[in-house]
């Protein structure tokens, strides 16, 4: 049998006060645990420094300097060529710093006054003394972001110091068309101070190789005492001979006619794995915020390659509908869609692609039907970048006759012990010239190579 007692007026306030207290107790605890987790998070919301901008924030002063930003644009260009590439070790960046002559050894197409540079100026020296530097120097995909970088920051000068000038309306008639002819890769390779100087000095020359060009800018060019004195300046030079400047210049100065779309295969250029391996790639998007779809056909050469997979990236958010893509035996079809949310971005990827090497060849690879669009179907206008695949090095082939035969043996055997014999026939690269250079032609003697 149960007995039940009555509650005393005393207890029922302890038991209020104790369920209060345990209540209190509990909020208290849940947001201490609240705060640990948002403090526990933020470190994810704060992304690193990538190594581009890390060298940047480094040697702003440097890299922000007239002469840096006329002459290490070009430079970086010719550093990130693939055959540059395979040269730059540390070892060679250490011999240049030493001795910076050497350079033009190496990068041959490298301008002598960028040389000068590094044997002159002392900051110039410490950037390429840097651990950060070197390392970036031997990665394209960080070189290429700088030159986007110092691009920017030229076409940031070009505009703050001339806003006025090229906003005057005669000027902003003619700028777009001459900005455009100017980017093209063909005028490009002739654009040079040296030539700018000839057109400076007789405007009538700039039809020699610009045959489209307005007879007002021309005029402009004769009578203008302006427009002569800004086409003067070594930092408008530099941007007339800088394509992504240009392109950077152009959205400062919201010429929307001439801002086109990029979309470009990364990287460029790359050397092709051996057989078996994977090689991946990406399409990446320049220039696309207010995107909201995209759409393209990528084509490659079937002998060289085999598709294995393709990913979309994270330029498009929101609702995002990809579309199936279609893969045929040399092309593959890729589309996706958001429904309600344009790129806020301007740069990203839109897709990855992975290949499996079926043969270590150049081969290309190219874009075609590449259509960008916003939303109510506004079409943008779009620039394609390519990609080549080179073929390995093959040291072996010592002549570079496409074949291993007995001349390659006869050739190395020739310098056999000899500490001053030509590079090529170190055929491993050890700085010896022996047996087992010998022995690694043996190993491919008889292959023949179609390119």
């Amino acid at each position: 049998m149960f007995h039940t007692r009555k509650i005393s007026f005393r207890e029922k306030r302890i038991l209020r006060f104790s369920s209060i207290y345990i209540l209190f107790l509990f909020i208290i605890g849940v947001c201490f645990v609240s705060v640990l987790r948002t403090h526990a998070q933020v470190p994810t919301l704060i992304s690193e420094p990538s190594l581009a901008e890390r060298v940047f924030e480094e040697h702003k002063t440097f890299l922000m300097h007239e002469t840096t930003l006329e002459l290490l644009p070009a430079a970086l260009e010719e550093i990130k060529k693939p055959d540059n590439q395979e040269l730059l070790t540390p070892e060679t960046i250490a011999s240049i710093l030493d001795n910076p002559d050497q350079l033009k050894n190496l990068v041959s197409d490298i301008d002598d006054k960028f040389i000068t540079l590094l044997k002159e100026n002392q900051a110039a020296q410490t950037f390429l003394g840097d651990a950060d530097v070197q390392t970036l120097l031997q990665d394209t995909a960080a070189i290429e972001e700088l030159t986007s970088i110092l691009a920017m920051v030229l076409a940031e000068r070009v505009f703050a110091k001339y806003k006025d000038f090229f906003e005057r309306e005669d000027i902003s008639e003619v700028l777009p068309e001459v900005l455009i002819q100017l980017k093209t890769p063909e005028i490009q390779k002739l654009l040079s101070p040296t030539t700018i100087g000839l057109v400076v000095e007789n405007p009538d020359a700039l039809k020699s190789f610009l045959p489209q060009i307005d007879d007002e800018f021309i005029t402009l060019l004769k009578e203008d005492a302006e427009v002569i004195a800004v086409l003067k300046d070594p930092a408008v030079q530099s941007l007339l001979q800088n394509v992504k400047a240009i392109e950077k210049f152009a959205v400062l100065l919201e010429l929307s006619s001439m801002v086109n779309v990029i979309v470009r295969i990364v990287p460029a250029s790359v050397v092709s794995p051996q057989v078996g391996e994977q090689l991946v790639i990406t399409v990446d998007i320049a220039d696309g915020k207010g995107a909201a779809g995209y759409q393209g056909t990528l084509q490659f050469d079937p002998t060289a390659l085999r598709f294995v997979s393709l990913t979309h990236g994270t330029f498009l958010t929101g609702q995002v509908q990809p579309i199936a893509t279609i893969v045929k035996e040399n092309q593959i079809t890729f589309a996706q869609i958001t429904a309600d949310t344009p790129s806020e971005t301007d740069e990203g990827t839109l897709v990855t692609i992975t290949f499996e090497v079926v043969d270590a060849v150049a081969s290309v690879l190219s874009l075609s039907d590449v259509i960008i669009a916003k939303l109510g179907a506004v079409e943008l206008q779009v620039t394609v970048e390519n990609a080549e695949i080179l073929a390995p090095p093959r040291p072996w082939d010592v002549n570079s006759d496409n074949r291993v035969n007995i001349l390659d043996l006869t050739y190395v055997a020739s310098y056999f012990g000899d500490m001053d014999a030509p590079s090529n026939a170190d055929v491993n690269g050890d700085g010896n010239i022996n047996i087992l250079d010998l022995t690694l032609i043996a190993s491919h003697f008889g292959e023949v190579y179609s390119d």
